[in-house]
This record gives C-alpha cells, sequence and structure tokens, in this order.
C-alpha cells in the first residue's frame, strides 16, 4: 500500500480500492504461485506483474477508461488475462492528453508474455 496509499485489505493477500473496483493479490509469504496458469476470476479482466501470470495480480471489472496509475500500476504489466464478456484496450500514455494504443486483449484472452508491450500500459478501456 505504500505504492497506491487508500487501499483497504480485505483479505491476508488482497488489497482493494475504491469500495472493490479494483483489486490487487499477492502471492503469501512461501505460497508459490503456478507460474503459466492465468486465473482471472469470471468478471474480470487482469493483469499481472511478472511474464506468466507471476503476481502481485491486479483486477478490474468496470466498463469504460481507467488510468492504472491511480493505483499505482503504471508501466507494471507483464501478461494479462480477460474473463469478461468483451474486450479490452491496452495504452501507454505519452503525456496528459495523448495515449498510445497497443493491443487489444480479447475473451477467452490469457496472454502470458507482451512482447514489445511488456511494462509499457498505463491505461485500460473495457469496451462493454
Amino acid at each position: 500500500m505504500k505504492i497506491a496509499p487508500g487501499g483497504k485489505q480485505t483479505s491476508l493477500n488482497e488489497v482493494s480500492y475504491d469500495n472493490g473496483k479494483f483489486v490487487v493479490t499477492y502471492a503469501l509469504p512461501g505460497q508459490q504461485v503456478a507460474l503459466g496458469v492465468a486465473d482471472c476470476p469470471s468478471g474480470w479482466f487482469c493483469f499481472y506483474e511478472n511474464i506468466n501470470f507471476g503476481y502481485p495480480r491486479g483486477k478490474l471489472s468496470s466498463c469504460g477508461r481507467q488510468d492504472l496509475a491511480t493505483w499505482g500500476w503504471r508501466d507494471r504489466i507483464s501478461s494479462v488475462d480477460n474473463s469478461t464478456t468483451s474486450s479490452v484496450d491496452y495504452w501507454e500514455a505519452l503525456n496528459w492528453e495523448t495515449d498510445l494504443y497497443l493491443f487489444t486483449n480479447y475473451n477467452p484472452g490469457p496472454l502470458s508474455y507482451l512482447y514489445d508491450f511488456n511494462d509499457r500500459a498505463d491505461v485500460v478501456f473495457r469496451n462493454c
């Protein structure tokens, strides 16, 4: 919560922001998260700080544009998974008024490695 203050711890390894709008899940101490396995819950789209779905994992379900800096997730995404019924666009913020389109994550849409887009996404847009 040092990176993005204002969250509320909702379980041993989860922090929620904006009354559950954005949730970050951390691996428990000593827990080995199965790499290569996307685990985004139904109705959410998830992004992972490490390739092959390595934690921590952020998840959102809201439609429309959202700036990931709000929750300290700018330039941190290395893999994604989409478990919603709509596509999610990922963008890089170039300045306060211009975003550069990076890629679209469809459902089902696990992408374990983002190649040239690794650690570049700043903004997401869920198309509902």
